[in-house]
């Protein structure tokens, strides 16, 4: 896996819940012209949790015709056993996809040993190799380094996803990334920066998808480190306008002014006020992206 920006992919569906093609379509022609080095379908900004299971292997499906082999593409499979993440992967098993993302069951909270079992089980029985997915806030469960000590020895655990910079710091300072084929992603957007300098150079976020622009800019190969800066910032300004009301309604209606229409959020979220729009399209042409 390549260096640079890797966009979780927002799910653009219809009020049936059924997938509005052309703006998914769009949205990855973005994505891929702004020089995305991969992809992530159907994460948490892809709104997986609440989409529906007839739709499932369809996302997929197109997401991976549209890609077609021009970036690595991975899929998330989350779910509360390992039993019903099988299920979802065997949709997946006619697909050309470069790998599954999953996070611990989220319904409980689980104990060390039960991360292990979950994980190992898991990779034994994937036939696409298998990403981790740190998502403590979520899934009650963080990931630690003593867990990875045991899992990076499963040769189909191929990488993780955690917003968790010290656990990354730890991988390396405890000399456990033993392995060429196992990839970091770091996914908390606001260190973003610190990162990059420290070496942390695959960065995963939804937020790449509704700003095309400065996510370009801020992984050009010449980019200077106050160029980085001022990219970085531009995102997180739009995310926080976000988050003032519901960040997924907030950001349906951004991807509506990229021309990549639909709804991105729950199918019970409220829409956003009249004055957040407002603020968000003055943001948005602020900050170059429309």
């Amino acid at each position: 896996m390549k260096k640079g920006f890797y966009p979780a992919l927002g799910t653009p569906i219809h009020l049936d819940g059924t997938l509005v093609k052309e703006s998914f379509g769009r949205q990855i022609e973005l994505m891929i012209s702004s020089g995305a080095k991969g992809a992530l379908c159907m994460g948490s900004m892809g709104n997986m949790a609440s989409l529906r299971n007839s739709e499932y292997p369809g996302i997929a499906k197109y997401a991976c015709d549209v890609v077609h082999h021009r970036i690595p593409l991975l899929v998330g499979v989350m779910d509360c056993s390992i039993s019903r993440i099988l299920d979802r992967i065997d949709t997946l098993k006619d697909l050309e996809i470069d790998g599954v993302v999953a996070t611990v069951p989220f319904y409980y909270s689980l104990k060390p040993n039960e991360i292990i079992s979950f994980f190992s089980e898991l990779a034994r029985k994937s036939k696409f190799p298998v990403y981790i997915y740190d998502l403590p806030g979520v899934t009650q469960s963080p990931i630690s380094v003593s867990q990875l000590e045991s899992l990076i020895n499963f040769k189909n655990i191929v990488g993780i996803k955690t917003g968790n910079l010290n656990l990354i710091m730890e991988l390396y300072r405890y000399n456990l990334m033993t392995r060429d084929d196992f990839s970091v992603y770091y996914s908390n957007l606001d260190l973003f920066d610190v990162a990059i300098k420290a070496g942390v150079s695959r960065n995963l976020d939804g937020m790449f998808t509704c700003t095309p622009y400065n996510s370009q800019k801020m992984y050009a190969k010449q980019n200077s480190e106050l160029e980085l800066f001022q990219s970085l910032n531009n995102i997180l300004k739009l995310r926080n306008l976000f988050i003032k009301e519901n960040v997924l309604a907030a950001y349906s209606y951004a991807m509506e002014l990229l021309k990549c229409p639909g709804n991105y959020h729950a199918d019970y979220t409220l829409p956003i006020s009249g004055e957040l729009k407002e603020e968000i399209v003055d943001l948005m042409k602020n900050i170059n992206e429309i």
